[in-house]
């Protein structure tokens, strides 16, 4: 029943309008584009449920030849988990018992690994460890140095030049604060935890071709892991936003307004 509806949904896309610079664009058409490159990020608020919707849709009919699923919501230590799962040497309740999925995993993602999984396709454990993040955001980059197995960054390094993103982050930042009349920690040091996360994600797909599926923030803009890439590679965005979202053209490649 699971590859029936899949299979289902590759060809129906969700309700939506693709917008792609100032034309709007069918489905057809954009899988079309996004065929021709390696790399494909589609961002998305976590809690939609038309985001993940699309998700599905894309990666089922860009899931062929040698195309991975690299995801936000699995960090890289679980990878032999998750590659075990794939393999069948793990059933779904011993690898959600290690794997730490977020709490929305069965109904928004696990539809995608099943698909990849039911195909032979790899999906990538891509988010770094989530208490590296949390001693940078607590403690800045002098708290990496200091941690536990903190070899794991060497081959890692952080592109920081990116100063709209640092402004948009902080900005973000900002207005949290305000709602919450102060920030638990240093907004910078934050800053810094996201572009740990960032480097990491993009480290986790060098010279493999995938579809990304990141929190918006993470690709919007074609900045965030994008801006960790090598020059070289070549990439195409995706920004799924509600109906009563604002947005802008500029925002992604293909912007799907959801639900009309």
């Amino acid at each position: 029943m699971g590859i029936l509806i899949v299979a289902l949904l590759a060809l129906s896309p969700p309700d939506g309008i693709i917008h792609h610079g100032v034309d709007t664009v069918s489905s057809e058409e954009m899988i079309s584009m996004l065929e021709e490159v390696p790399v494909v990020f589609i961002g998305e608020k976590h809690d939609d449920a038309l985001a993940h919707e699309w998700e599905l849709f894309i990666w089922t009919n860009l899931a062929f030849d040698e195309k991975s699923l690299a995801l936000e919501m699995f960090e890289t230590d679980v990878q032999e988990l998750l590659d075990g799962y794939l393999a069948g040497e793990l059933n779904l309740d011993e690898f959600l018992e290690s794997a730490r999925p977020w709490n929305n995993y069965m109904e928004a993602y696990h539809p995608m690994v099943e698909h990849a999984a039911q195909n032979g396709m790899n999906v990538i454990a891509a988010n770094v460890p989530r208490h590296f993040a949390a001693t940078v955001a607590r403690n800045g980059w002098e708290g990496l140095r200091e941690a536990e197995n903190s070899d794991f960054f060497e081959n890692i390094s952080v592109d920081s030049t990116n100063d709209s993103y640092r402004q948009q982050f902080l900005g973000t930042m900002e207005a949290i604060g305000n709602q919450m009349q102060a920030m638990p920690m240093d907004p910078v040091n934050m800053y810094r935890a996201q572009l740990l996360k960032d480097a990491v994600m993009a480290s986790s797909i060098e010279g493999i071709s995938c579809v990304f599926i990141c929190g918006s923030f993470h690709s919007d803009y074609r900045s965030g892991i994008p801006d960790q890439l090598e020059p070289e590679v070549s990439y195409l965005t995706v920004s799924v936003v509600g109906e009563d979202e604002p947005w802008e053209a500029e925002q992604a490649d293909f912007v799907i307004v959801c639900g009309i």
